[in-house]
């Protein structure tokens, strides 16, 4: 009896969830798989990933090789957010077109970012780290009706 009580309390809710388009969700991603799902977005396959964590927060990532779009939910204070860069790499025009598998999303000229950039941040929101410093956020909350 001791031994089932001791294993009772050990026992965590799971901490991190990962999820991918048309693929079962993962419970506690090591950090290697975390990387390897947002590097491998592309046509033809997942074009969309997400981790959460235990409190419901996410980072989300839709796009294909190379390019890629960041957000964030956060829920406390309620928040939702697009990543940007303040030197853009690619030289799109605001309203370009990102094509992902749920159709496409017209992001701003400093959206764009690479798929290495996505992972760099999603291993960031597993490893309860900062972002990388050259990622900034830009509040979506009017537009998803959150102010």
């Amino acid at each position: 009896m001791m031994n089932f009580l001791r294993d009772l309390f050990r026992r965590r809710p799971s901490a991190m969830k990962l999820e991918a388009e048309g693929q079962l969700a993962i419970e506690n991603p090591s950090e290697e798989l975390v990387r390897a799902m947002f590097l491998g977005l592309q046509q033809g396959g997942p074009t969309f990933a997400s981790l959460t964590d235990e409190a419901g927060n996410y980072i989300q990532v839709a796009g294909s090789r190379p390019w890629c779009l960041i957000e964030r939910r956060q829920l406390k204070p309620l928040k939702h957010e697009r990543a940007f860069q303040e030197t853009p790499r690619p030289k799109y025009k605001d309203g370009a077109k990102l094509s992902t598998g749920a159709g496409e999303i017209s992001l701003k000229h400093d959206e764009w970012f690479l798929l290495k950039d996505a992972a760099e941040v999603a291993v960031s929101f597993l490893r309860h780290d900062e972002v990388p410093a050259h990622v900034k956020w830009r509040s979506m909350n009017e537009m998803f009706g959150l102010d």
